[in-house]
Formats: C-alpha cells, sequence, structure tokens
C-alpha cells in the first residue's frame, strides 16, 4: 500500500492506506444519489471508479505525530480474523504500513475511533485478540459504543463487530467521551452524528495551518455540492446531511484548512467555494 504524509506547524500527519479495492456497483454504495449523476461523476473522479462502476473503495487510517507523542486515527479492516472478512476481498495493511514508517505499536498513546463501522475498528485487536495499541487509551463516542453494544443481539455479524470493541472495554483502555472533546493543544475531536450517532472528526490546529480530518461526513465528493444526498450506511440521513452543512460552514470560516477524508480518491485536498456551491480540490 501507500503512505503520504502532510505538515501542520508542529504536527506532521500520516494518511496511511489501509485496503484499496473493488467494492460494490456505485449505484448500491449511493443508492440515494441520482445515478445519471454518478455515472456523469466519473469523468471528474475517475480514482473513485472502477471499469466496471465499482466503488474502488480505499480504506485510511491516519498517524498523528507531535510533541506528546503518536496518534492513530482508526484501525483500517483489520487481519484474517476480523470480521471485515466477511466482505472485504483483502485483509488491512496498518500493521504492515506502521513498521515501513519505524512505529512500534507500543510506542502510540492515543488511538481516535472516528465511528464503530467495522472498516474503521477491524484493525483493533492483533491476531492474538488483544488490542493492537496494548499501551493505547482508545477515545470513541459513547453513543457509538451504546449504538454498538445494543447492534450486538442483531445477528452474528454485529456480534463479531461488538467484540472488537467490548475487548477494548474489558481491557480497561477505552475512553468513552460524550460530545466535542479536546485531546491536546491543537488536537481535538468533535462529534458530527448521523453516518453514526458517534462519528467524529479530528481538527489538527497550529502555527495558523489547520487540517480537518473528516472521517466519512463525506464519502463522494458529489455529497459537497449536494448534502443532502447520504451514502449508504448512513445511519440517519437528516442528522448526517446536518453534519455535512455543519463541517461545510466550519469550513466557510476557516478558509485554507486541509482537508483529510477516510474514502476519497485522494488522502489530502481542499473544500472550496464555487460560487453558491461547494467542489472537491486535490491537494
Amino acid at each position: 500500500m501507500t503512505h503520504e504524509s502532510r505538515r501542520v506547524g508542529r504536527f506532521e500527519i500520516t494518511a496511511i492506506v489501509d485496503a484499496d479495492m473493488p467494492d460494490e456497483p456505485i449505484e448500491d454504495a449511493f443508492p440515494a444519489i441520482p445515478a445519471a449523476d454518478l455515472r456523469a461523476a466519473k469523468a471528474s473522479f475517475p480514482g473513485l471508479y472502477t471499469d466496471d462502476d465499482r466503488w474502488r473503495l480505499r480504506i485510511r487510517a491516519w498517524v498523528v505525530r507531535h510533541d506528546g507523542g503518536l496518534l492513530l486515527l482508526d484501525t483500517g479492516i483489520g487481519d484474517a480474523a476480523s470480521p471485515t472478512q466477511e466482505w472485504a476481498s483483502q485483509t488491512g495493511a496498518l500493521t504492515d504500513e506502521l513498521e515501513q514508517l519505524d512505529i512500534a505499536v507500543d510506542d502510540i498513546a492515543t488511538v481516535v475511533i472516528s465511528h464503530v463501522h467495522d472498516d474503521h475498528i477491524g484493525g483493533l485487536l492483533t491476531d492474538g485478540r488483544v488490542p493492537l495499541c496494548p499501551n493505547a487509551r482508545y477515545v470513541v463516542q459513547r453513543a457509538d459504543v451504546e449504538w454498538q453494544r445494543a447492534a450486538a443481539t442483531s445477528g452474528p455479524f454485529a456480534a463479531s463487530v461488538w467484540r472488537l470493541l467490548g475487548t477494548i472495554e474489558d481491557a480497561g483502555a477505552m475512553n468513552a467521551i460524550d460530545g466535542d472533546h479536546a485531546l491536546s493543544p491543537g488536537l481535538s475531536l468533535r462529534h458530527l452524528p448521523g453516518h453514526t450517532p458517534g462519528h467524529q472528526i479530528l481538527a489538527v490546529e497550529d502555527a495558523g495551518a489547520r487540517m480537518v480530518l473528516s472521517a466519512d461526513t463525506w464519502n463522494h465528493p458529489l455529497q459537497l455540492a449536494n448534502p443532502d444526498w447520504p451514502s449508504g450506511p448512513d445511519d440517519d440521513h437528516a442528522a448526517a446531511a446536518a453534519a455535512r452543512r455543519a463541517l461545510l460552514a466550519d469550513l466557510e470560516g476557516h478558509p485554507g484548512t486541509i482537508v483529510a477524508p477516510t474514502h476519497f480518491a485522494e488522502s489530502f485536498g481542499e473544500v472550496r467555494n464555487v460560487g453558491d456551491s461547494w467542489a472537491w480540490a486535490a491537494a
């Protein structure tokens, strides 16, 4: 896989491509977006499509290096024992990529979980089914923990996803938070529910520069100009649309902010105001 880095003042943010694979047909991934618009968008965003018009799904995790240590945002799809292997065509590359970056999992102090979909928490545990980062605190919104706990009774797959979180909880490593949360100077979490009840993003700010790791606020650039168009996995379409609008308003107030989405073709870019609309500009 690959990794790519950007600096925000004293922070270094590295995007790790944990997986890059064909997923479901693009129209199934975004069933509420008009099919004609999805097909037309392939010309502008070819990196999101396979030749046969499936969603080319990139799944990223993020490392933030700073004076206070190492932070990891999300853990990708995980290994062969992860519940993601019920649908994923490959295992995650996160641990190999961390090794290439000379990052020891023992040295990661904080793991932030943007939300509890399995492609973001599939790598929470190692082959030995213990926390991937044994010395880290795992920061997750309480709303997502309770949502996933309740879902565990709905079937074997949901139960296996809950076991990932439950193991972290049982290990005493979980830091369940409620709402916006400051991690340290320059690093803050913002609760943007809708995609899941506890969906959150990470803002990095220093020396007049700013980056927002936007998680799954948008999964297709079409949603920038059309924030009411949901992603297929959005739990609450109205709340997810409100979250997209809230982040757009935030970016309007902070021009020049680097945006780092989990699933776009590019790791970094900007969301730019174009007339009365918004558009993606890859870095």
